[in-house]
């Protein structure tokens, strides 16, 4: 791994962060923070007792919002 990649994938890991930091929304913080720690789609709506359709409501939004802080 070159130098470069290292300190581009340091600063993506930053910017993730910062981004899971200003969530106002508690449970979208904890699926990223579930995620992060590679829990599957059941175990995520198992831990946090969400349905199949609001889970993939919430990932969506989820992604939306990565997409647009530039992540």
């Amino acid at each position: 791994m070159t130098p470069k990649r290292r300190k581009d994938e340091g600063r993506r890991c930053q910017i993730v962060q910062e981004f899971v930091k200003i969530l106002s929304d508690d449970t979208k913080r904890l699926i990223c923070f579930l995620y992060m720690r590679n829990y599957s789609d059941h175990e995520v709506r198992k831990q946090l007792h969400l349905s199949e359709p609001r889970l993939e409501v919430l990932k969506l939004q989820l992604a939306i919002e990565l997409r647009n802080a530039g992540i």
